[in-house]
């Protein structure tokens, strides 16, 4: 009876590490909370451990519309897809749900912006050589460009549980076990 009950109090105190070893993200391209100067023409996402193929993700402009893009690649523990259109300039956001190897659902998102120069098209009008000479015709000064920040910082991940607490199958059925132990130890002394 006791082995019973050393086992059961060793599944309690080695589930709960196991199921809090949700996957995270790791690294992203481009990355959370960056402005990228060009348009990005894939997005990558790495994570802490390996994913399941049936991991995706949506990437959402400021007005919460689904932005179209390639099929959605998983390769170890990176998720990737194409962006075929160029993006225009502002806020992205990049809503992902992976299936980690330890089989949950994982939730998360990040930010990035998109803040390429804007390039405008002037009529072009030869100078007059007779008025103008070449020392009076200005020409245009270099403007620098947006660098691209190198924040890599990880997701906001969130278990499927909405207030935060992370109860697995196998943290209920070790509780029901210890539970059932201890019921059957009392009744065994009476």
């Amino acid at each position: 009876m006791k082995r019973i009950l050393l086992i059961c109090l060793a599944m309690l105190w080695l589930v709960p590490s196991v199921a809090l070893a949700h996957s995270k993200l790791e690294n992203a391209v481009p990355a959370q909370d960056s402005t990228a100067a060009v348009a990005p023409e894939r997005i990558e996402m790495t994570f802490n451990t390996k994913i399941e193929s049936l991991s995706n993700f949506k990437l959402l402009n400021a007005a919460g519309e689904e932005m179209e893009k390639g099929k959605t690649e998983v390769d170890g523990m990176t998720m990737s897809a194409t962006v075929p259109s160029v993006l225009p300039n502002g806020i992205y956001n990049v809503k992902w749900t992976i299936i980690g190897a330890d089989g949950h659902s994982v939730e998360g998102d990040y930010s990035f912006t998109v803040e390429a120069p804007v390039v405008t098209a002037e009529p072009t009008a030869e100078p007059d050589t007779a008025t103008e000479s070449p020392a009076e015709t200005e020409l245009p000064s270099p403007s620098p460009s947006p660098e691209v920040s190198a924040d890599t910082g990880s997701g906001n991940e969130s278990a499927a549980s909405s207030d935060g607490t992370n109860y697995t199958p196998a943290v209920i059925i070790g509780t029901i076990i210890v539970i059932a132990a201890v019921v059957l130890m009392l009744r065994r002394r009476k």
